[in-house]
């Protein structure tokens, strides 16, 4: 028997992880059979296996150059050597398709992503605006919670005098202040790093009952998707924010119970019924 071991980056990691789970798989069946598919083809379309069902939907993209393209847009085609202009602009299309919704986030908002960047290696302070609020901020790091496809900010923010995570498609960069970032709780951050929840709801353990039902949808269900911690029967514990298992639980209506916090099941009871007033009415 021979033994891969491979190096790969943490993203494709989780999302490889995340399949073994979803797809009801082993790791060593999903490698193997990537490699049985892949090994002299590197090439993924099986989506043309649907086109036997009758001739697939087409939909025309149409836009406007705006002035900087128009100038150049012709030597483009040249140097790119391009016959269909459709044909190019097809391929451009699937490059940006291609990837993960989070790396197509950061593609749009590159200049934003710099910016932030640059502050992190300066150590110096950010002024943004966050849902029309203005803020200034320590910078730490920007990363994705590992069961969803958004990115975030991990900073320290001088207003609300603690940490946060700020959406990195709702924030506007002001700019990057002279002011240099102080010394903060170095080990706090990095375990934060490490462990990533966008909710910041370490220490606080949620109690649910689910149904089978229930399970099923958790297995199914993996964006923002709680830290499973333990369970007992029918009696799942997890570690989360209240506002991030209200968030994801809501999806589950009856297959899914809040036992603990006891604010939180109010919360969740409170919202329940005033929906199904609103159906009543």
């Amino acid at each position: 028997m021979k033994k891969i071991r491979v190096t790969v980056p943490e993203d494709i990691w989780r999302m490889m992880r995340n399949d073994v789970e979803e797809f009801g798989i082993n790791n060593n069946k999903l490698c193997n059979y990537i490699l049985d598919k892949l090994k002299y083809k590197k090439d993924i379309n099986v989506e043309k296996l649907l086109e036997t069902q009758g001739r697939p939907l087409k939909k025309i993209i149409q836009f406007d150059l705006n002035v900087a393209n128009r100038e150049i847009y012709y030597d483009v085609l040249k140097e790119n050597h391009v016959d269909i202009e459709a044909e190019f602009f097809r391929e451009l299309f699937e490059v940006y398709t291609s990837k993960f919704k989070y790396q197509r986030e950061l593609f749009i908002y590159e200049e934003r992503l710099k910016s932030i960047l640059e502050a992190i290696k300066l150590k110096r302070k950010l002024k943004l605006k966050y849902i029309n609020k203005i803020y200034t901020v320590e910078p730490f790091f920007v990363k994705r919670e590992e069961q969803g496809d958004e990115n975030f900010l991990f900073c320290f923010c001088e207003e609300a005098k603690g940490y946060r995570n700020y959406k990195l498609k709702e924030l506007e960069i002001i700019s990057i202040l002279d002011d240099k970032i102080k010394g903060k709780d170095k080990k706090y951050i990095e375990s934060v790093r490490k462990n990533f929840d966008p909710f910041l709801g370490n220490g606080n353990f949620v109690k649910v009952r689910l149904t089978g039902e229930g399970v099923s949808l958790m297995k199914s269900l993996t964006n923002y998707r709680p830290k499973f911690l333990k369970r007992s029967g029918d009696v799942y514990t997890f570690e989360a924010s209240n506002e991030n298992a209200k968030l994801y639980f809501r999806q589950f209506l009856k297959e899914a119970v809040i036992l603990e916090p006891k604010e939180l099941r109010e919360e969740m009871k409170n919202e329940f019924l005033e929906a199904f007033e609103s159906y009543n009415s």
